[in-house]
């Protein structure tokens, strides 16, 4: 008796593009080839802390997540130039001022 398979139900991951609102689909995985279902973009609020490397002395400095926010785009709105530009400069002092 076969099972059903969620990840090939239409909207089995309960996401929806951020920018064209379209309901996305997990990765397919073939025998040698995948169809990517969506990206993601997992960001949010940082603020700079440091903490003791191993060495027990020398400080390493890092942002830290305060407030998780996941950002999804389907495969189609990412395949735009202008899409990869933002998320590629995402986070950055002078694109969040644009």
């Amino acid at each position: 008796m076969s099972q059903p398979v969620a990840s090939k139900e239409v909207g089995a991951t309960g996401l929806r593009c951020a920018r064209c609102g379209a309901v996305v689909e997990g990765t397919r995985h073939g025998r040698a080839t995948y169809t990517v279902g969506y990206y993601l973009l997992h960001t949010g609020k940082t603020v700079d802390a440091t903490f003791v490397g191993r060495d027990g002395e020398t400080p390493v400095a890092y942002r830290r997540l305060l407030e998780g926010v996941d950002v999804v785009s389907c495969p189609r709105c990412f395949a735009e130039p202008a899409v990869r530009r933002q998320w590629a400069a995402f986070g950055d002092e002078e694109a969040s001022h644009a």
